[in-house]
């Protein structure tokens, strides 16, 4: 499968593991890297010693690559610069648009996500540098930015970027995730680990 979110992620399946705060800890987000995903880890509002705990736990249990979620309506700066020096692959950051925190990240040599809800929130984090847009819809749990339905956001976004786009909100099993990819998205987010494991359980996104 060629997929751009293969290729920036350098991952074997588009899945990502949505970063829910109290959900997705190391041993979800190393599973979800071991299984051929991209596993990203909410690490937000933690003091700088927590964010770089958080990042040496999943490492010890995968070498693969994963992200470290901030939250930008919190202070984000230290922890942003702890990333960059424990050489994380990528930064997933959400809860605002801050195009100032992509340049830094991109300065740093990291890959950035960034988390939109709208197309004009979308053009701003490309022109900012980010590498990957996360177009989360209503659906979506957790902190919700947007006010668009995912599949009526997924299609608006991806004509209007030219980077690849994840799809976020209400993605909970292979029909969805297809329907995402059809309308331009290149890879999904996911909560569950059954998603990653091909075990069964309930899923969320």
């Amino acid at each position: 499968m060629k997929n751009e979110i293969l290729e920036v992620s350098q991952i074997e399946k588009p899945i990502l593991s949505a970063p829910m705060g109290g959900a997705a800890g190391p041993d979800l987000v190393a599973a979800v890297c071991n299984a051929g995903g991209y596993g990203v880890i909410p690490l937000w509002g933690k003091p700088v010693d927590q964010v770089v705990s958080g990042i040496e736990d999943v490492k010890a249990l995968t070498d693969r690559n994963f992200a470290v979620n901030l939250n930008l309506s919190f202070p984000y700066e230290d922890q942003l610069h702890a990333c960059i020096e424990k050489g994380v692959h990528a930064v997933s950051l959400f809860w605002g648009m801050e195009p100032s925190a992509i340049t830094i990240t991109k300065n740093g040599g990291l890959v950035v996500l960034a988390s939109v809800g709208s197309v004009e929130e979308a053009r701003i984090a490309e022109e900012a540098g980010a590498d990957v847009i996360v177009a989360q819809g209503w659906e979506a749990g957790g902190h919700v930015w947007g006010e668009v339905s995912t599949m009526a956001l997924i299609p608006a976004v991806s004509d209007a970027v030219n980077v690849p786009v994840v799809a976020a909100g209400g993605i909970a099993d292979g029909r969805g995730m297809a329907a995402a990819l059809m309308l331009g998205a290149s890879g999904v987010w996911r909560l569950d680990r059954h998603a990653f494991l091909g075990q069964q359980g309930s899923n969320n996104s």
